[in-house]
């Protein structure tokens, strides 16, 4: 049966409302009436209904904006809205939402989260921030909520605003969520005034991402900053900007799916936290990013060893990896087929010794997979050994064996009882690139 009024029914709100904001009575917490509506049931209204327009109510819901108490309507179309229960009282007060003015995003933003902005958790994120920065002779003296002027854009009151080697910087701090039209549109203030924005926080989200903090994260290259009691200390310690990061690298794993004896790599993203230098970011006005690693270079080079362990394999043909190769170095003409093969190797080799596993072959020791590259392509093996040395891998640690004497004999220029093979020199900037430091 169909009721003619089902008071199970979720609520809904009118398209013109004429006060937006509301504060709860009993929590306290600002409510935006179009999401709120729809959160109640009809008969839930119904009877908040008559409690409000008893007069002396006990717990009224009050207008965000004028403070004044407000009353639930319904309009005769369907929709709830609140209205001002004494409008005289809160046109005294000039309330800017019953004379129905037209806000801006950034003044409903303002609305929504005054009272979270300027408290302790915000106050006490734009101490921190302004704390790290002090501690560092390379900013100039922070300036807090100094108002930003301009001829052309307006202005501007940024939390903490500075500037690193005479590079203009601003920390806007974060604590609670805003509009992404809010966010573009000041990214685009101050990168048109040639500044950095870099929005802070002071706890990581739970695994329910706002929309703010995923935007900024992906915007960022997958890199959040962070700041909290210890990260000013260490700051003060050690006269260095220092933030907390959280970072989603791209990064390699082992493969667990092959299943037919070879072991591959594999793509994936790895969950990196901890203290960082401010002069270990890369710092880019026009982008809008203060990054320790740009995501999607990263993305390439993880890609690329995921391609060398395959062709190493012989899951992937060769020519897809020389392909590869010539569009990282910019090359032309083609690369013989043992180049490749022998650069898939030294690849295979390295990864082998970061993970201790026979990475792109069957065998059962990864040492094996090194001392192919010694006894198949001497002259990447120089290769081999200074990048495990610059990247502090050191394959002794799990196996003994031939390999200690074959670095031993490398190092007193000897290779099978002669001399040393030239090493490849065109493989020189592709390890350069691969393996940063």
């Amino acid at each position: 049966m169909t009721l003619a009024f089902d008071p199970n029914r979720p609520a809904t709100a009118t398209n013109d409302l004429q006060v937006e904001y509301v504060r709860h009575p009993i929590s306290g917490k600002v409510l935006e009436s179009r999401r709120w509506f729809p959160t109640q049931a009809e008969g839930q209204l119904h009877a908040l209904r008559p409690s409000l327009r008893q007069s002396g109510a006990a717990q009224p819901f009050t207008c965000f904006s004028c403070g004044h108490p407000v009353i639930l309507k319904k309009h005769a179309h369907g929709g709830h809205y609140f209205a001002h229960k004494d409008k005289t009282a809160a046109r005294q007060a000039n309330c800017v939402f019953l004379e129905k003015s037209s806000l801006s995003l950034e003044d409903i933003d303002r609305l929504r989260y005054q009272g979270q902005r300027e408290g302790p958790r915000h106050r006490q994120t734009k101490e921190w921030i302004r704390r790290i920065v002090a501690a560092d002779a390379r900013f100039s003296k922070p300036e807090v909520e100094t108002i930003w002027r301009t001829f052309d854009d307006g202005w501007r009151k940024p939390d903490v605003a500075t500037s690193w080697h005479g590079f203009p910087v601003v920390f806007e701090a974060q604590v609670s969520n805003t509009y992404p039209a809010i966010v573009a549109e000041r990214t685009d203030f101050y990168r048109r005034q040639g500044a950095l924005l870099i929005w802070i926080f002071d706890q990581l989200p739970d695994q329910h991402w706002r929309t703010l903090h995923a935007d900024i994260f992906c915007a960022n290259h997958q890199q959040l900053f962070l700041v909290d009691e210890a990260c000013a200390c260490a700051a003060e310690e050690n006269g260095s900007a220092i933030f907390r990061s959280y970072r989603l690298r791209p990064e390699v794993v082992v493969d667990p799916a092959s299943g037919d004896g070879y072991t591959c790599l594999t793509a994936a993203h790895v969950e990196e936290q901890g203290l960082v230098e401010f002069s270990q970011l890369q710092l880019d006005a026009s982008a809008q990013t203060a990054k320790q690693f740009d995501v999607n270079d990263e993305q390439r080079r993880v890609m690329h060893k995921v391609l060398c362990s395959r062709v190493q394999a012989s899951k992937t043909n060769w020519q897809e990896l020389e392909v590869d190769i010539r569009n990282i170095i910019q090359r032309k003409a083609s690369i013989p087929y043992a180049t490749v093969m022998s650069w898939a190797s030294l690849v295979c080799a390295i990864e082998s010794a970061r993970f201790w596993q026979p990475i792109g072959t069957r065998y059962s020791n990864p040492v094996s997979v090194l001392n192919l590259v010694h006894d198949s392509s001497p002259t990447f093996f120089a290769h081999l050994v200074h990048t495990l040395q610059r990247l502090h891998v050191d394959p002794t640690e799990h196996h003994g064996g031939a390999w200690p004497k074959r670095v031993a004999d490398f190092h007193a220029g000897r290779y099978k009882g002669g001399s040393l093979p030239e090493p490849h020199e065109g493989s020189i900037a592709l390890l350069a690139w691969l393996y940063p430091n």
